[in-house]
């Protein structure tokens, strides 16, 4: 696996993290893979590391190039940062998808609760959209409720009705969005109008979507396991974490499965012997070719 770091330019607080899946395959078959941008919840205020890093390297355990966007937040938020920064990860991502063995027209964005916001504007906003979205207990019309974060969206501690309705994504869905994958909990009292209305939405126009409501839990589960419990039996739960997996489910369905073949390829190690000398022609150690 292979990292990379680096700052959004012009937006020194937000950063892109990548995970990208070594390509020099040992079968010699190279593989353009569907990439994951993983946006992490935290109300604006801050970035949830359980929502970013963890989720990130169980997608590419499961195949995926995997990114994390660190955006801005707080008052440098103002403006809808975030959102100009999310398109700019989307679009950095296809430039140097051949590069990094991408396919560019199967890139997927990730997010939860304010994260899922942000995932969700990038679907419908963004100059650069991504090809589906996945959206964990989604803030999607959270600034109507949550005060704080449409304030520091715009960037100003008096915000009004009208400020309000430029934040509220259900009423944005048109037949263009991408497709949309959707878990929630019904208990959850933070986002609970949030993966609702948008799977309405989406039924209305007679859009693609996947929405799973779990009956119990609260909001931020995340992963729901131990992983990213950060130590919090209330933070663990196996039905909720069945999430990813679906969503992987999903994934495949809307993308496509990787393309598998039964060509003759030669192995890493037996190029590798080759240019040593100890495999020649008629040798029986050819049969590793």
């Amino acid at each position: 696996m292979n990292m990379i770091h680096m700052t959004v330019p012009e937006h020194p607080e937000a950063s892109l993290e990548g995970y990208l899946l070594d390509c020099e395959i040992t079968y010699g078959q190279e593989v353009n893979r569907p990439a994951i941008l993983v946006c992490p919840g935290g109300g604006y205020l801050y970035c949830s590391p359980r929502e970013g890093e963890p989720v990130a390297l169980s997608y590419a355990a499961r195949g995926f190039h995997a990114f994390v966007l660190r955006y801005s937040v707080g008052w440098d938020a103002k403006g809808f940062a975030p959102l100009a920064e999310v398109s700019w990860a989307i679009g950095y991502i296809r430039e140097h998808a051949a590069q990094w063995h991408i396919d560019p027209e199967k890139i997927a964005v990730c997010g939860f609760s304010a994260g899922g916001h942000l995932a969700l504007s990038a679907g419908l906003l963004a100059e650069n959209k991504p090809n589906a979205m996945i959206l964990g207990y989604p803030a999607a019309s959270a600034p109507l409720h949550a005060d704080f974060m449409l304030k520091l969206l715009e960037g100003r501690e008096e915000v009004t009705d009208a400020d309000a309705e430029k934040y509220d994504l259900v009423k944005k869905i048109t037949k263009d969005a991408p497709p949309v994958f959707l878990a929630a909990t019904a208990e959850d009292l933070l986002t609970s109008y949030g993966a609702l209305p948008v799977a309405k939405a989406y039924s209305d126009l007679g859009m693609p979507y996947e929405l799973h409501i779990f009956q119990y839990g609260r909001h931020g589960y995340s992963l729901a396991n131990e992983v990213t419990a950060d130590g919090s039996a209330q933070a663990v739960d196996s039905a909720f974490a069945q999430w990813q997996e679906l969503s992987v489910q999903w994934l495949q369905k809307t993308f496509g499965k990787p393309v598998l073949t039964n060509e003759k390829s030669t192995s890493k190690m037996a190029q590798i012997l080759k240019e040593m000398g100890f495999i020649k022609e008629g040798n029986k150690m050819a049969d590793f070719a």
